[in-house]
């Protein structure tokens, strides 16, 4: 069975479930990031090859869940880079454009968009006047193991799809957002093939480490917005 279209059914049950006072969890079952404090990493004086991360290919999205259903939207990527050492992967960095965040929720209408989008920016959540961008550096990429990966159970509000495919390496690295730095450590699939260089990651981080509190609180009910983020990851980049 197809279960894309039993969603609009779920969204149904789950707003009639929080009528009686109960909830539903919509949140996207996945691959959960390890979050922990800021991790010190002091890089090598050279680098042997920089690929530069070609914004227009690549994507960062965002799902976010509350109790009656969720949303989904885009993160641009100012600019950034993944560079080499010794011809192994080594580290990166990019820049996410915080003040271009956006919804691009396909169940709801154009100005459903923009209001979502405008409160996104807003100081509730993401204040991009004071904190106009976020960033990601890269402290260690190690080889994957793949006995240690989660058991992430497939719902109807999480398909397959969503967790990456035989990733091959871990990625850790510092995450900032709102002047507030975690470190994340994350499965991912990398591949190098000459001049490209493409990576996807498939994760969730739980927003309130960040200090992004807005309708977390599950004492709101029916009007509850899960602390559980889901980001995907589809980078590509070319090398300089």
């Amino acid at each position: 069975m197809n279960t894309y279209r039993l969603q609009p059914l779920y969204t149904l049950l789950c707003a009639l479930l929080a009528g009686f006072g109960m909830a539903c969890d919509t949140t996207v079952k996945t691959d959960e990031a390890e979050v922990g404090t800021a991790v010190r990493h002091m890089a090598p004086l050279n680098t042997d090859q920089i690929f530069q991360i070609d914004t227009a290919a690549s994507s960062v999205t965002w799902i976010g869940a509350k109790v009656t259903g969720r949303h989904n939207g885009l993160i641009p990527i100012r600019e950034g880079a993944i560079t080499l050492h010794n011809g192994n992967l080594h580290g990166g960095k990019a820049i996410l454009d915080m003040a271009k965040v956006r919804s691009e929720d396909k169940s709801v209408d154009e100005a459903g968009n923009t209001k979502l989008t405008t409160h996104l920016r807003s100081a509730d959540f993401f204040a991009i006047e004071q904190y106009p961008t976020a960033s990601f550096v890269i402290t260690s990429i190690a080889p994957y193991n793949m006995t240690e990966r989660q058991d992430a159970s497939a719902t109807i509000w999480n398909t397959k799809q969503m967790r990456i495919k035989d990733p091959n390496h871990r990625i850790t690295g510092n995450l900032t957002i709102k002047d507030i730095t975690k470190s994340i450590s994350f499965p991912a699939k990398i591949e190098l093939e000459d001049t490209v260089l493409r990576a996807k990651a498939n994760f969730n981080i739980n927003r309130t480490h960040w200090k992004i509190n807005y309708g977390s609180d599950q004492s709101l009910g029916n009007r509850t917005i899960y602390p559980a983020v889901n980001i995907g990851l589809d980078i590509v980049a070319r090398r300089q």
